[in-house]
Order: C-alpha cells, then structure tokens, then sequence
C-alpha cells in the first residue's frame, strides 16, 4: 500500500511548538573521515583540518572541525529526533552562528535547542514560522557552537 506524503507526519505541526520548549538530539562522535569527507566534498582543504602535523603546531593541538561542519552536525544531529519529519516544509535562514570552541576529532556531540519564537506565516495560513535557539555541546558540556534557526512549519489541517 503506498502512502500519501501527509500520511507520513512523524513530526510536530507548528500548534505543537511553545516558546520556551525545550529539545534534545541523540550524540554522535566526531571521525577523521567526517572531516576528510567535508574537505574534499567542499575544497575547502585548509591544514588545520587536513594535516595532523600542523594542526599539532596550531592554538588547539590537533586537528579541528570546520565550523560549517559543525552547523551540518547540528542540522542532521536535530534531523535525528524526526520532529520536522512530514511537518517541515523548509529552513528559512540561520542567524547569530557563533563557534565557540573547537570540535575535534573524537569528540561526541549533541544539539539542545529551545523554542524561542512560533508565529503564524502572514503571508502563508498554512504554515508558521519557528525560531530555534541552537547549542552544540561536546562530550564535557562545553559549548562548541551556537545559532538561531528559522524553520517554515505547517500547520494542522483542519
């Protein structure tokens, strides 16, 4: 039997969002392959990211993350929990991103995030707009990144 899309809603619909609730994702552990992958699939080659060596010279003592990266592992890491799954209809925009400390190779992470806004679309009934305030934290606690992101939701069909 196939399913229709709106059948597939694994999601929260925008009514289901409070300002001031808060989120967790499952961690993750940072690789050398992550990171060598992001490299080659952007070009972005720089040798703090590519070669241990130097890195071991730099301010951090090895090797780091790119801190799009990082906003990648906070995107896919929130991805994880399913609460946009079938609701989501697109990202709207990230704000006040922020790299706080490194990540490094063998860290584990993890996104918290809080609902900071959820208002009615003015210009689409259909859908509201919700604005996430985002920490990604290693395996210590420590805040490694930070942003804001907007996320166009829709709403429950009436």
């Amino acid at each position: 039997m196939q399913l229709a899309p709106e059948q597939l809603v694994l999601g929260k619909w925008f009514e289901e969002f409070e300002v001031g609730q808060q989120l967790v994702s499952p961690a993750r552990t940072v690789t050398e392959s992550d990171i060598l992958l992001f490299a080659g699939l952007t070009g972005d080659n720089a040798q703090v990211h590519t070669d241990e060596e130097y890195g071991k010279k730099m301010l951090f003592g090895g090797r780091i993350a790119h801190g799009l990266l990082g906003l990648g592992f906070m995107q896919g890491l929130m991805a994880r929990t399913n609460y946009t799954q079938g609701t989501g209809v697109a990202s709207v925009g990230w704000d006040k991103i922020t790299f706080d400390a490194p990540i490094m190779i063998g860290d584990t992470i993890r996104a918290f995030w809080t609902i900071k806004e959820a208002r009615p679309s003015r210009s689409r009934p259909e859908v509201g707009i919700i604005v996430e305030a985002i920490e990604l934290k290693n395996q210590n606690g420590k805040i490694v990144q930070r942003a804001e992101h907007a996320i166009m939701m829709r709403r429950r069909p009436k």
